[in-house]
């Protein structure tokens, strides 16, 4: 399977290293800078390749960074999106002015992107979290836990097996509050 990246974090970078070294093939696009992750992208090995956004987006798991701000026109003239799995590391900060709206008028990043790619499976993961009573049912004794949430129980399943196979413990976070437990 390919899995296609994004934009650059250290979480997503992470997800590439460690999938490449899983035997996934790795398509990391970054919208602003490609030349920059060149030197990074080798290092990875072969399996890791520096691609367009275009072909990033042709893996059936795609693994989305990019900044809030951005996201309007970025999926744009994309082919269909329909059954592909995106996870979005997209966490809630807002720009200046979104923050003088009224709390009612913010979409959060999953809103937003969920609005934009309606036949997407749209699964959020995030790579630390601060509530004990969350840590405390999750954490691994390696200390590689991965959090997610999302609305497809399918998607969801593909999401977690995924991350089982690049050695990451992986933490439904919708499970845990639906028990009460967050």
């Amino acid at each position: 399977m390919k899995i296609g990246i994004i934009g650059a974090c250290n979480m997503t970078l992470d997800i590439a290293t460690r999938a490449a070294k899983s035997g996934y093939e790795v398509l990391i696009s970054h919208p602003r800078c490609l030349k920059s992750l060149r030197p990074v992208v080798e290092k990875m090995g072969d399996k890791v390749k520096l691609v367009t956004k275009d072909k990033a987006v042709k893996a059936k798991m795609i693994v989305l960074f990019v900044t809030r701000e951005e996201l309007n026109g970025f999926f744009d003239g994309l082919p269909d999106m329909s059954e592909k799995i995106l996870l979005h590391t997209n966490n809630p900060f807002f720009n200046t002015e979104s923050l003088l709206s009224p709390i009612a008028e913010v979409k959060s990043s999953s809103e937003i992107i969920t609005s934009l790619l309606p036949s997407a499976h749209v699964v959020k993961i995030f790579n630390v979290l601060q509530p004990d009573a969350i840590l405390s049912k999750c954490q691994s004794q390696s200390g590689n836990e991965i959090f997610y949430m999302g609305t497809n129980q399918e998607a969801k399943n593909k999401v977690k097996s995924f991350f089982k196979t690049i050695n990451l413990s992986a933490c439904d976070l919708d499970e845990l509050c639906s028990a009460g437990q967050c």
